[in-house]
């Protein structure tokens, strides 16, 4: 080994030395951080942060005024004056957002646990102006285009804010979709002034579909705000004739993303609440409603609804999942003593009330009524509604609701209970099945409304089950049924139209009843013989003899809009009667002619048919003696009527080809007799 070498070799630095010059190096840094935070000029800073904030918005964002920030503090502060954010291409006419000052504080220490808090935001004279297009285009989303099931937005999470003050702040609203134009003002102060109610507070007025629009929200004081304590609001609306009061609570302030709200409102018809809620709800009579609100992110839980809607009570509970554009609404509903006429507005049956908000645009054309003596008085009366399925609206949401209801007023139709199931899925509307029961029998079926087409089509198989008849004489104490017995019966009917009238105009499909057995009035099956003396006799006297049917058999064939009476026939002990004509749905006109053919020898027998004319509301009913008819002719009539009365039967209800007098019936046909 060399003489000159050193023996031992270079220590290596302790972890104290280490840690000794990283902790020198990160001082020098931060005292260097600190000296620029002091005396930099932020406005250097306004170009980089007008690109790097335009670029992660979307929008174009200037500052014209001065950047100042003040840094070295627990609470560093920051201004800005002139602040404009833009709008997107499609709506560049005025920017989103102008703020003459904008003064923002907040406090380092709670950002290490997640929790923004500022002591003091300041704005001074904001102007803010929120659109959305008929397309679904809105300027406070990073959204041009609005598919028709993609996930929604997220409602905006807010910092705490202790000390906020708004002075001089506008808002401007147009949503061309709920027809909604809103010019309102917004006020913020640390404490309540004298002849205010709120120390936060937004007021606005304007018109919603052409109707008043009014809106306030108030709040307390914001100074002893803290994040784990919710924040309560109060909100008062009017839409119209609409009524909307609301105690709420932000559970966190202020994620609104986390609601709860206690909501009573009222109006004219439910369907209104589209243009505040964005939900395709049905047409109803006036309606009073409270409930329990409580928002989760997209979920809102609507509990304990109860109320009446027209004459009817409602409750029950209801879940609204807005998580996609497309929102969904599940739950169940039911009603102790359902009205079955606060349902009739549902099929368009009543037209809007003057206050509504459907009155300038919705409102149907045609006013609708359910009366012959209405329909006297006024000659656009029609028995089928006229009102339009709002198409966009049925499009716009998805459905699974169950409704029952335990007693009916059904007026003159005994109604013990009726159940319906609602499904709406991306424009098909089914309701499958419902139900309306009866002391004796059912009537039960499905509906299916396809509204994804340019024109909706409709498709009604409506089943009567076992009904007895002598529960429709009404309710006068003297009141006479003019059939006895129970009756089975299928309508399918379907065809194009977006109302029902338009659909009964246009409908394919047939309509059959059976009657197995029974009874008619006597009367009645003497005139269709016809014997003046005997029948004419006992109309005039009120007799209420009865004469029993072997089996009645009518099927109505509908193309077009026509239900031409194909196979109508009922088969008494004397006489046998038949039925031939049409019914125009369209016009609603009947031309009917009601034949009988005697089984007996009458004397002063006038063979003429019975005619019934004129409008569904509004029918005459005569005999016309200028149209005699051969004997011949009438034999040739009832048996091209009686042949197909096997498929009849085979469609209404197979096990009825089995009944004694309908398998008489039946043979007499195969036979010719």
């Amino acid at each position: 080994m060399p003489a000159n070498l050193p023996t031992h070799r270079l220590r290596p630095l302790s972890w104290r030395a280490v840690l000794k010059w990283t902790a020198i190096s990160i001082g020098g840094i931060f005292v260097l951080l600190l000296l620029f935070l002091a005396f930099a000029d932020w406005n250097w800073f306004k170009g980089p942060i007008e690109r790097m904030a335009s670029a992660r918005s979307g929008r174009a964002v200037t500052i014209e005024g001065k950047l100042d920030v003040h840094a070295l503090s627990l609470t560093p502060r920051a201004s800005v004056e002139r602040l404009t954010v833009g709008n997107p291409p499609w709506d560049a006419k005025r920017p989103m957002v102008r703020i003459e000052q904008l003064k923002v504080q907040v406090k380092l220490l709670p950002l290490f646990t997640g929790d923004v808090i500022l002591p003091r935001v300041e704005l001074v004279r904001p102007d803010v102006y929120l659109h959305r297009d008929a397309q679904g285009r809105a300027n406070w989303t990073f959204e041009n285009t609005r598919p028709s099931n993609a996930p929604a937005g997220k409602p905006p999470k807010l910092p705490v804010i202790r000390d906020f003050l708004v002075e001089d702040g506008r808002l401007t609203i147009r949503d061309e979709r709920l027809k909604l134009k809103v010019d309102g003002s917004v006020q913020a102060h640390e404490s309540v002034a004298q002849n205010q109610k709120f120390a936060f507070g937004i007021q606005g007025k304007g018109s919603i579909n052409e109707q008043p629009f009014n809106l306030t929200v108030g709040g307390g004081p914001l100074v002893n705000l803290d994040p784990d304590e919710p924040y309560p609001f109060k909100l008062q609306m009017r839409a119209g004739d609409i009524r909307v009061e609301s105690d709420g609570t932000v559970r966190k302030p202020f994620d609104l993303a986390r609601l709860e709200l206690n909501v009573h409102a009222k109006g004219g018809d439910l369907a209104d609440l589209y243009y505040l809620t964005q939900l395709a709800l049905p047409n109803t009579p006036a309606f009073e409603l409270t409930a329990h609100v409580q928002r989760n992110v997209q979920i809102f839980k609507v509990t304990k609804v109860a109320g009446k809607i027209g004459q009817s009570d409602i409750a029950g509970d209801l879940t609204v999942d807005a998580s996609r554009k497309r929102p969904t609404i599940t739950g169940d509903l039911h009603s102790r003593q359902l009205r079955l006429v606060d349902l009739a507005p549902a099929l368009g049956s009543k037209p809007a009330t003057a206050g509504s908000l459907q009155a300038k645009s919705d409102a149907p054309k045609a006013a609708t009524t359910a009366g012959a003596k209405q329909a006297k008085k006024d000659p656009n009366a029609r028995l089928f509604p006229t009102s339009h399925l709002q198409v966009d609206r049925v499009r716009a949401m998805d459905a699974d609701v169950r409704f029952q209801a335990g007693t009916i007023d059904a007026g003159s139709v005994p109604l013990q209970k009726v159940a319906f199931h609602v499904q709406l899925d991306d424009g098909l509307l089914t309701v499958s099945p419902f139900e309306f029961q009866m002391p004796q029998g059912a009537l039960s079926g499905t509906a299916r409304i396809d509204a994804r087409g340019k024109i909706p089509q409709t498709k009604l198989d409506i089943r009567i089950k076992d009904v007895q008849l002598d529960q429709l004489k009404g309710k006068k104490p003297d009141a006479q049924p003019p059939l006895e017995g129970v009756i089975h019966g299928r309508a399918i009917i379907e065809g194009p139209g977006d109302s029902v009238h338009s659909l009964m105009a246009g409908a394919d499909g047939r309509v059959s009843l059976i009657l197995p057995s029974g009874e008619v009035n006597a009367a009645l099956a003497e005139l269709t013989g016809i014997n003046v003396a005997r029948g004419l006799g006992l109309l005039l006297k009120g007799n209420d003899d009865k004469a029993p049917i072997r089996c009645g058999v009518a099927q109505f064939e509908v193309k077009d809009g026509t239900m031409r009476a194909d196979n109508v026939v009922f088969d008494t002990q004397d006489v046998r009667i038949t039925t031939r004509g049409e019914v125009r749905l369209g016009p609603e006109e009947l031309d009917l002619s009601i034949k009988g053919e005697p089984k007996k020898l009458r004397i002063a027998r006038l063979r003429t048919p019975v005619e019934v004319n004129g409008h569904l509301l509004d029918p005459s009913i005569g005999v016309n003696v200028g149209k005699v008819a051969g004997q011949g002719a009438v034999a040739a009539a009832i048996g091209v009527v009686l042949t197909p009365l096997a498929a009849i039967i085979a469609f209404v209800d197979p096990g009825l080809a089995e009944n004694e007098n309908c398998a008489a019936l039946l043979d007499s046909a195969k036979s010719g007799s």
